[in-house]
């Protein structure tokens, strides 16, 4: 079996400050779990101080893809949005 390896977008509802911003980062990477896997994190300026995050996370092909975690994201503090914007297979 491959992998699935896709980009997600993660919005907050408002211009949040950088500790925000961490403890997203923080809590997002207590939520996604085996099976799946967490790439990186950065942090992107949307505008005017608005920032998002880009979130990559790698799932094996059999394991539902990658809605379970994006579901989960969506339920993190401060998140408004997290939506898949890439996805590739290894």
């Amino acid at each position: 079996m491959g992998s699935v390896i896709g980009l997600i977008r993660v919005m907050p509802a408002e211009v949040i400050s950088d500790e925000k911003i961490n403890k997203m980062i923080q809590d997002i990477k207590m939520v996604v779990k085996p099976p799946a896997k967490l790439g990186r994190i950065d942090i992107k300026n949307v505008a005017f101080g608005l920032k998002g995050l880009d979130v990559t996370v790698e799932v094996p092909d059999d394991s539902g893809g990658l809605d379970p975690v994006v579901d989960e994201i969506i339920k993190v503090e401060n998140v408004d949005s997290a939506e898949v914007t890439d996805v590739g297979r290894i």
